[in-house]
């Protein structure tokens, strides 16, 4: 290594840029000094010298120092309040003032003689003179989000402090519950117009309460931009502050009762005949239903306004307590005019400062009246779930669109020119790009964490049950470079504790259970941090019981399954399928094929044999036998939940997504079967039922030993 590229990693690592990792092989993957210059310059450091490195070397060493406290501090269980401060070492720095803002809005005001502090150490920084002491706050502080100032030369820093428990909110984890997962999209009802909704998902709900169950789960049900230039990932949402408003039920509008000539529209031979085209249709047509859903929308609303109806008023004081709101209407109502990639918008909407002439003011209205009422229906919902201990089971993407409202709104905690994603592996040789810019890691603290909270809170308004999307991004984040491969990516580090104290306070405040997306590619440090602060690990059967030639443990807090939204069905596991059509869509090549057929075959019989032995008359090829088997196995298990994708009750064998592909048809495919047909099938209300019975045994110490 030349003296440049030893400088380069010098301040790379300054910046939490790591030069090197481990890939799933275990071989060590070194950063390309292209790939290390290229983040290096969209976090604002242009190099293309060694004395360029040694200025910027230098300059994060002071910078480092000059602050003299973090702008983020974590205390846990109350313990006392004491942190580390730098400062200059003058006569001038000797005594400080300083005042907590409590969250409640109480002040406490402190005043510190530095003279009897022991200092840490003392340092010459480019002819500076600084010493690092520790001071302590005389009491404890409550949980809660409160703001420390400090008066520092006539200065006045501010550090957000998080005082929050250790460990995530959960319930008695002896208790073993069960539930079902099925995308929202792809719930078809009769009454629904092309797409399940938030009446249908409480339909689902109270179908499988019925059976015993308790955690109704689906992917996200945040915004998206239902434009044909845009795909419906639930992943790439247009906002994580936000409900989508597709999902909303007409019926179950409180309006539709007054709005007599809204009713006669709806029944309308025209309308019925597209609802009917929409519902009959084995793919959602979001465009078109969007379409038909937002015109009906945007009557309700004039109806409402024509009549001055009590519940116009009510929208109108709701909406206009929330600033929040207001502002996301007014950005898609621009987009709508100026198109949604935001970054051909002139400088000023850009920035964004926008104006009444800018958008017309009844596209704006119509996403407040729409927000107002997709709000209402899922509270409505979770506040129903919630009343029967029961969980709504939600999931928050890692990212947002690239043009979403985020990250115009809060564009400061985003870095562009860089997306989020995942280096090869076994599953994805050739890497995968998600297409989104990710987290600044610093700029994110210096903004105290302000969007990842409310993210944290609009999901906790609703959700009970919480999974993180790849919850390794508060440790590390895998950074492509625009232009560069996959491959060439490089991790950047992140500030853990931090967003696990969040996520901990928001738990206990919402009284939630935080799942950590934890497949993949995981550092060894992930787990341990999981497990020490009560975030619940997720369990997928197949994968996970296979140790060491026998089964293995499943963890009591985790939530199990046998897929997730990334996976093939379990039919087409067993089949495997899902290997052969990667091959033939170019995911993997020959090589990597043979090998995991033979991977595949090695867990399909260490799970025969352990699973079916006691079994008589099954054949390899049963899949309803081995799917049973491996159910009833994480039924009797400790893991708190276990989830069932319904669509393996019918032993469906095509995906819901293909990570990695864009022609796949993902997002977009209905169930095969309608929730009046499977609700009463045979062989799903039988599976159902022995899980329920599976969930309700107790296990003694010696069942432990057995099943283990």
């Amino acid at each position: 290594m030349n003296s440049f590229e030893s400088l380069l990693h010098q301040l790379a690592e300054l910046h939490g840029i790591n030069t090197s990792y481990f890939d799933m092989e275990g071989n060590i993957v070194t950063a390309s000094t292209e790939a290390l210059l290229a983040v290096l310059n969209v976090l604002g450091k242009s190099i293309s010298s060694e004395k360029d490195l040694l200025s910027a070397i230098r300059a994060k060493i002071l910078e480092s120092w000059k602050r003299p406290v973090e702008p983020v501090l974590v205390l846990w269980d109350n313990q006392q309040p004491d942190f580390e401060i730098r400062l200059p070492a003058s006569p001038e720095s000797l005594t400080l003032n300083g005042w907590v803002e409590l969250e409640n809005g109480d002040h406490r005001e402190f005043r510190w003689s530095l003279q009897e502090q022991t200092a840490i150490d003392l340092v010459n920084i480019e002819g500076a003179n600084y010493f690092r002491v520790r001071l302590s706050l005389p009491e404890k502080l409550p949980y809660g989000y409160h703001i420390l100032y400090l008066e520092v030369i006539h200065q006045l820093y501010k550090t957000l402090i998080i005082s929050s428990p250790v460990t995530a909110y959960h319930p008695d984890v002896k208790e073993k519950i069960w539930g079902v997962f099925l995308p929202l999209y792809a719930l078809r009802l009769n009454t629904n117009w092309g797409s399940g909704s938030y009446a249908d998902l409480n339909t689902l709900y109270r179908w499988m309460a019925n059976l015993g169950g308790r955690i109704i789960g689906t992917l996200p049900l945040l915004p998206l931009f239902l434009d044909k230039d845009f795909g419906p990932s639930p992943y790439m949402p247009a906002s994580r502050l936000f409900w989508n408003e597709l999902y909303a039920d007409i019926h179950n509008f409180p309006e539709m009762q007054s709005c007599s000539q809204i009713q006669s529209a709806v029944n309308s031979d025209t309308l019925l005949a597209e609802i009917k085209r929409l519902g009959n249709s084995t793919e959602v047509d979001y465009i078109s239903l969007m379409n038909l859903k937002r015109n009906i929308f945007m009557q309700l609303l004039d109806c409402l306004k024509s009549s001055n109806h009590p519940r116009y008023r009510e929208f109108r004081d709701s909406v206009n307590n929330n600033p929040e709101l207001n502002q996301y209407a007014c950005f898609r109502a621009v987009g709508e005019r100026h198109g949604i990639c935001w970054d051909n918008w002139d400088s000023r909407l850009k920035a964004g400062i926008i104006k009444t002439g800018d958008y017309d003011n009844e596209i704006r209205e119509y996403y407040l009246y729409s927000q107002w009422i997709s709000r209402q229906q899922i509270e409505n919902l979770s506040n129903e779930i919630r009343n029967e201990r029961a969980y709504l089971y939600l999931d928050l993407p890692v990212g947002v669109h690239p043009y979403s409202y985020d990250i115009w709104r809060y564009r400061d905690v985003f870095v562009r020119g860089v997306c989020g994603g995942a280096p090869p592996d076994p599953v994805f040789t050739s890497g995968q790009n998600w297409g989104f810019p990710p987290l600044h890691p610093e700029n994110i603290r210096d903004n105290h964490y302000e969007y990842f909270i409310k993210s944290i809170r609009h999901q906790l308004s609703c959700a009970n049950m919480l999974r993180i999307d790849h919850i390794m991004n508060f440790h590390r984040f895998f950074w492509i470079p625009e232009g560069m491969e996959n491959r060439q990516g490089v991790y950047v580090r992140y500030n853990p504790e931090e967003f696990y104290a969040i996520l901990t306070l928001e738990s206990w405040k919402n009284r939630a259970i935080i799942i950590g997306e934890d497949l993949g590619m995981v550092p060894p440090e992930v787990r341990p941090k999981m497990e020490k602060h009560g975030i619940f690990r997720m369990f997928v059967g197949q994968y996970q019981l296979i140790s060491e030639n026998q089964l293995g443990v499943v963890p009591a807090k985790s939530i199990a399954s046998l897929n997730t939204h990334d996976m093939f069905p379990f039919a087409s596991f067993w089949q495997e399928e899902d290997i052969i059509h990667r091959q033939k869509i170019k995911l993997i090549d020959s090589a990597r094929a043979e090998k995991e057929l033979y991977q595949r075959r090695q867990i399909k019989r260490i799970l025969s044999e352990m699973l079916i032995r006691d079994k008589t008359g099954w054949h390899p090829d049963d899949i309803d036998c081995i799917y049973q088997a491996i159910l009833g196995f994480l039924g009797r298990s400790p893991a708190y939940g276990v989830i069932v994708n319904l669509e393996d009750l019918w032993s469906e064998t095509r995906p819901q997504n293909i990570p990695g592909t864009q022609n796949e048809n993902n997002w977009t495919r209905k169930a095969r079967y309608s929730f009046a047909e499977f609700s009463i099938h045979p062989k799903v209300l039988e599976t159902l039922k022995m899980l329920n019975q599976e969930r309700s045994k107790k296990i003694s110490a010696s069942d432990n030993m057995e099943i283990f």
